[in-house]
């Protein structure tokens, strides 16, 4: 399959090039000007701003998938901390969407995360604290736009909606969760395989599944 990872020099978006590349996809690493990461030979690299139409649009075509790890970079925790670029999502997503219908690209993969949407009621109580005591809100807000606009969009797409997320090796061992209980983890070695696995035989479309390799509640 062409697979567009979007996101690519982040820690998700490494690990969905790597795991693609094993598993023998033509992969295109999407990264913004300047960046420091240096694509796999294996993988196409282009540059461009994801708030650029054109790019997105050239982007993306003649892609069978799109895979995306985009999200917000925060420079702390504290309360007060705000993302680098607060309103990323909300100005890349309709664009994205956009580019996807023009050139014929029905099918994408999304990262989100455990606690957007209605997930947040499966959070243990001290997550669900930590989410709004923390620099993590302004996140989630603009996390839930992304999957509301992708949910309209009506394009085929599965959000993943990982819980907390280790640089630990890939365990084979992921499961989609209805609640959690105690400390619910997943490498992004883990999330990106299971990405791909979805990407290659899609049984979640149109859904927003919480995924997790510790934590699940029986």
């Amino acid at each position: 399959m062409k697979m567009l990872v979007l996101g690519s020099s982040g820690g998700c978006g490494r690990q969905l090039v790597h795991v693609a590349l094993q598993r023998g996809h033509e992969v295109t690493a999407a990264v913004r000007p300047g960046s420091r990461w240096q694509a796999p030979a294996a993988a196409k690299w282009v540059e461009g701003q994801l708030d650029d139409g054109a790019f997105l649009r050239s982007a993306v075509r003649g892609m069978d998938v799109v895979l995306s790890a985009v999200g917000l970079r925060l420079p702390g925790l504290a309360p007060w901390a705000r993302p680098e670029v607060p309103d990323l999502l909300t100005r890349f997503t309709p664009l994205l969407v956009e580019a996807m219908k023009a050139e014929g690209v029905r099918r994408g993969v999304f990262i989100s995360a455990g606690g957007v949407g209605d997930s947040f009621g499966a959070m243990p109580g001290f997550f669900k604290a930590f989410i709004r005591g923390t620099a993590l809100r302004h996140a989630y807000r603009e996390l839930e736009e992304m999957e509301r606009v992708l949910g309209e969009s009506g394009l085929d797409v599965t959000i993943c909606r990982p819980t907390g997320l280790t640089d630990g090796q890939r365990t084979w061992k992921v499961k989609v969760a209805a609640g959690l209980s105690g400390r619910a983890t997943i490498s992004r070695a883990d999330v990106a395989g299971w990405m791909v696995d979805e990407a290659e035989q899609p049984a979640w479309v149109g859904k927003q599944p919480l995924i997790t390799v510790t934590g699940a509640a029986a």
